[in-house]
């Protein structure tokens, strides 16, 4: 069953979901060495190289400052594409993300599945609602990743894409928060974010910077 915005928003506040103790399943990332091999930057931190910035309808401006992509806040969607070749199965890819105007989700992240796509939302529904949109048809309020965790602006997050040819698994701080089988399931971007395909970072009505925009294969 569908929830609306200001529901499940109410949701978070009357659970008390604050920081990363909304997540109960919540799972420690490692910290080891071996975390830090194999990397590759998609973003510079100087330009826009490699990204453009789609025509969703109203998107705020997206530019680079002081190291950082920031996104400036539209109507609804806002956001940029990378234009390079990238993996479509057995990857990871980690970036940081800080929301400074606005209370949505902030440093999104529309990623390839196979021959498919959906996104990882940070955040939305009022900044508590963080789930894989669409899987079998649901968005990320109504499937069974959704996880309700209150997010703070002028604070800097971590969050990581996992794509395996089994499962898709989404961390946020080092702790995973989602960990989805594939088998059987199908998944698509809702309309509104179809053009952040394949690989995009979004925000809602909301602005935001983003850094650190990294991936390796496995």
């Amino acid at each position: 069953m569908a929830i609306g915005r200001n529901g499940l928003w109410g949701m978070v506040i009357l659970l008390g979901l604050y920081g990363m103790g909304g997540a109960s399943a919540l799972a420690e990332e490692g910290n080891g060495k071996e975390e830090e091999k194999g990397w590759i930057s998609l973003f510079n931190g100087k330009d826009l190289d490699g990204w453009k910035i789609p025509q969703f309808g109203g998107e705020g401006e997206v530019t680079v400052e002081n190291g950082c992509m920031k996104i400036g806040m539209g109507v609804m969607v806002s956001g940029a594409v990378y234009t390079k070749t990238f993996p479509k199965n057995n990857y990871e890819l980690q970036w940081e993300a800080n929301r400074t105007l606005g209370n949505d989700f902030f440093g999104s992240l529309t990623f390839p599945i196979g021959e498919e796509f959906a996104t990882f939302i940070t955040g939305g529904w009022g900044g508590g609602v963080f789930g894989i949109s669409c899987i079998d048809g649901m968005d990320a309020s109504e499937n069974d990743t959704m996880q309700l965790i209150a997010t703070k602006s002028e604070k800097w997050y971590t969050f990581r894409v996992r794509v395996t040819d089994d499962k898709v698994e989404c961390f946020v701080d080092g702790k995973k928060i989602i960990d989805r089988s594939r088998d059987g399931a199908t998944f698509k971007t809702r309309f509104e974010v179809e053009y952040s395909e394949p690989l995009g970072i979004l925000t809602y009505c909301c602005e935001a910077l983003i850094k650190n925009i990294r991936y390796r294969n496995l």
